[in-house]
C-alpha cells in the first residue's frame, strides 16, 4: 500500500470510527536503513515504489511533482545504470540500480535520517517510535513548517503517524485557514485528515452552510462522504420545511 494509501485510509478509518492496528515500537528506532528496494514501471503509472524488511512497510513517490525534477530526469533514460537521491528534511535516500528503458527498472537505496530532524521532532513530542516512520517523513516531505502550522491553526499532531497523513494528502495551514475562513470549525486533526481526504474544499463549506445546515464538521464530513451536494443539501432542507 502506498504512504497515500495508507493516509487515506486513515481519514476513512476516522470516518467510521475504526481503530487503526496498532503496531510494537521499537525502543530506539534507527536513522540509517539499509537495503530498501525501489522499483519503477512505466506500465503501472511510473511511480517510484520503495519496500524493504520483506515488503512489510512500503511506500511510493510520483517523479512528476514539481520537485523531483532530478530524479524524473535520473529516470527519463535509456537502458544502464542509475543513480539518484531524495534529499529532505527528514533526511537523504540515495539509490542506485539499473534501467531496462525510460521509467522501467529496479535497484536498491540507503536511507540516512537527520538526527537534527529527529531532535526537533522530540522537542515537540513527536519522536518517531517505529522503524519506518522517518523514512516515511521522508518521502512524503514532512518538514516542520507543516507541523508548526498546523499547531499554529490549533490541530496539533498528536504522533508521527498524524504528521506522514497530513503530508501525504498535502494537508497544509492554508488548507485549514480555507476552510476556517469558510465557517467551518475542526476540532482536531483527525477532522482536518477527513476533510482533505475527502476533497472538502471551502466553497464546499460555503454551499452546505447557504443551504441551512450548520457547520458541523462532523455532517458535513458524513454529507461529503455520502455524495450530498450542496444543491441537493438546498432541496433536502426545503422538502423538509414544508
Amino acid at each position: 500500500m502506498t504512504t497515500f494509501g495508507k493516509a487515506t485510509a486513515l481519514a476513512v478509518a476516522l470516518l467510521i470510527g475504526a481503530a487503526a492496528p496498532a503496531r510494537t515500537p521499537t525502543a530506539s528506532p534507527p536513522l540509517n536503513i539499509h537495503d530498501i528496494a525501489w522499483s519503477v514501471s512505466e506500465a503501472k503509472g511510473r511511480d517510484v515504489q520503495f519496500s524493504y524488511e520483506r515488503g512489510h512497510d512500503s511506500f511510493s513517490l510520483d517523479p512528476d511533482r514539481s520537485e523531483l525534477a532530478e530524479l524524473r530526469a535520473a529516470l527519463d533514460r535509456p537502458a544502464g545504470d542509475v543513480a539518484f537521491t531524495v534529499a529532505r528534511e527528514a533526511g537523504t535516500l540515495s539509490c542506485r540500480g539499473t534501467l531496462d528503458r525510460p521509467f522501467d527498472g529496479v535497484g536498491t537505496c540507503d536511507f540516512a535520517g537527520d538526527p537534527r530532524f529527529v531532535e526537533a521532532l522530540a522537542s515537540r513530542h513527536l519522536r518517531p517510535e517505529h522503524r519506518a516512520d522517518l523514512l516515511a517523513m521522508a518521502l512524503v516531505d514532512a518538514n516542520l513548517a507543516l507541523i508548526d502550522g498546523l499547531s499554529a491553526n490549533g490541530l496539533p499532531a498528536r504522533n508521527t503517524g498524524d504528521v506522514i497523513a497530513a503530508a501525504a494528502l498535502h494537508l497544509t495551514p492554508e488548507y485549514v485557514g480555507s476552510l476556517a475562513s469558510a465557517g467551518l470549525e475542526m476540532k482536531s486533526i483527525d477532522d482536518a485528515i477527513a476533510c482533505r481526504a475527502l476533497g472538502i474544499d471551502g466553497e464546499y463549506v460555503r454551499g452546505i452552510i447557504a443551504a441551512g445546515y450548520a457547520a458541523s464538521t462532523r455532517e458535513i464530513i458524513a454529507m461529503k462522504a455520502t455524495g450530498v451536494t450542496p444543491e441537493y443539501a438546498r432541496k433536502m432542507n426545503a422538502a423538509a420545511g414544508e
